[in-house]
């Protein structure tokens, strides 16, 4: 594998850690943390709903909506005033992950464009960072908003590379979703998973390149191809 030209990164849960969001959102469903993890993962499907259906809509009102329809599917009333405030509240208040910062300031030696590359809109995506206090580390901060459409679908992508000035097989993909190493590995990115607690690689997905435990694994592999 060639060393990558640029290296993209998701950010949240790969990046930011989302057990704020957790402590937040579980008041509004009955206070059952392991919900949110559900909420999650049905905001992921409806942004592809959206897309597949030839919408689109902010993904934090996606998220709020999804929130409506977790609570309700458990017996909750949520208005869908109430979920956004309460998403807008925390997920721009998510920190780094320990190996973050460390990871990140080492990478940058390297003289590699680092992009961070999420669905978030960009003025969410540019306070996460601050807050974080990563936004410095990277070259661009690019919002899938831009081009009304959503990872993993193949046009985000495309598009990510084409704004860096790279080829897909010159970038590489960072992230802690299967799904997401699965859409970039699929239009030729190069890909690295990250192992956070509780994820795992989808099964029938397209394999990453590298599988790291953490960040500092990552820096190692490319220490190694520098």
């Amino acid at each position: 594998m060639p060393p990558p030209k640029a290296i993209f990164f998701d950010i949240n849960e790969t990046l930011l850690d989302m057990a704020e969001m957790k402590h937040g959102l579980a008041p509004l469903l009955g206070g059952n943390e392991d919900l949110v993890d559900l909420w999650f993962a049905n905001l992921l499907h409806h942004s592809l709903v959206d897309i597949a259906s030839n919408q689109f809509h902010d993904f934090i009102n996606i998220g709020a909506a999804a929130l409506v329809m977790v609570a309700h599917s458990k017996g909750f009333s949520v208005s869908e005033d109430e979920a956004l405030n309460a998403i807008k509240s925390h997920v721009t208040k998510l920190p780094a992950h320990d190996d973050v910062k460390p990871t990140l300031s080492k990478l940058q030696s390297l003289n590699v464009p680092l992009v961070a590359l999420s669905n978030s809109s960009i003025e969410g995506l540019k306070t996460q960072l601050e807050f974080a206090g990563i936004v410095e580390c990277f070259t661009h901060v690019l919002s899938t908003e831009k081009i009304k459409t959503y990872k993993p679908y193949p046009d985000a992508y495309r598009w990510a590379c084409k704004e860096v000035g790279v080829e897909p097989k010159d970038a590489m993909m960072v992230a802690a979703h299967g799904w997401d190493v699965s859409g970039a590995k699929a239009i030729g990115m190069q890909t690295t998973f990250v192992n956070r607690p509780g994820k795992m690689m989808y099964p029938l997905g397209l394999a990453p390149d590298l599988n790291v435990e953490s960040l500092t694994g990552l820096e190692q592999e490319m220490k190694k191809g520098a």
